[in-house]
C-alpha cells in the first residue's frame, strides 16, 4: 500500500489526520445500534399483538399490524445500510490494535493467551456480525411478503438478536472504558501511553 493510500485509509477509517486522531468507529455505531433495536422491538410487539390478541396491555386492533411490520422492515433495512461504515471502521480499529499489540501475550508460566482487549474486540465484532447477518436474513425473508410481515421464527430471532446486540454494545463500551481502545491515541492518554 502506498504512503498516500495508507494515510487516506487511516484518515477515513481511524480518524487520523496528522497528529490529531479521533476514532470514527464509536460515532458510526449509534445508527445501526438504534435502528436494529427498533426493528427487533417492533418485531416483538408485532408478535405479541399477533399471537397474544387477548393481552389486556396491547391494542386489539390487528389492522395496524401492517404498520408495525412496515416500520420494523424499514428500520431493519436502514440498520443494514448504516452498519456498513460501522463494520469498516471497526475492522480498521481491530487491525490497528492487532498491529500495535499482536494477538498473544506470554504469561509468567510461559503459556500464550489472547491479549484481553483483542479477545474482547474479537467477541464484540463477531456478535455484531451475527446481528447484521440476522438482519440481512430477515430482510431477505420479508422483502417479498405483503406488508413485510415477519414469520414466527423471525420474531424469536428478534428477541435473541436484541439480547446479543445489547451484550455486544456492552463489550464495545468495555473496550473503550476498561481497555482504552481508540482513545489512547489522542490527548493526555496518548502521552501516558508513550511513557
Amino acid at each position: 500500500m502506498s504512503n498516500i493510500a495508507k494515510k487516506c485509509f487511516q484518515a477515513v477509517t481511524l480518524g487520523q489526520f496528522g497528529s490529531n486522531s479521533h476514532p470514527i468507529h464509536p460515532a458510526t455505531v449509534h445508527f445501526p445500534l438504534t435502528l436494529f433495536t427498533l426493528a427487533n422491538v417492533l418485531n416483538l410487539v408485532y408478535g405479541m399483538v399477533l399471537y397474544f390478541p387477548d393481552n389486556p396491555f396491547l391494542s386489539h386492533d390487528q389492522q395496524n399490524l401492517g404498520t408495525l411490520s412496515i416500520l420494523g422492515y424499514a428500520a431493519n433495512v436502514l440498520g443494514i445500510i448504516t452498519s456498513i461504515p460501522a463494520v469498516v471502521t471497526g475492522g480498521a480499529e481491530f487491525y490497528a490494535m492487532v498491529q500495535g499489540n499482536g494477538f498473544y501475550e506470554t504469561k509468567e508460566n510461559g503459556q500464550k493467551q489472547l491479549i484481553p482487549k483483542v479477545k474482547t474486540a474479537f467477541i464484540h465484532g463477531g456478535l455484531n456480525d451475527l446481528v447484521i447477518a440476522g438482519a440481512v436474513y430477515n430482510w431477505l425473508q420479508e422483502r417479498n411478503v405483503p406488508d413485510f410481515k415477519p414469520a414466527g421464527h423471525q420474531i424469536v430471532m428478534s428477541a435473541v438478536f436484541l439480547a446479543v446486540q445489547g451484550y455486544a454494545a456492552y463489550l464495545g463500551g468495555d473496550l473503550i472504558y476498561a481497555h482504552g481502545v481508540g482513545v489512547q491515541r489522542m490527548g493526555q492518554a496518548a502521552k501516558k501511553k508513550q511513557q
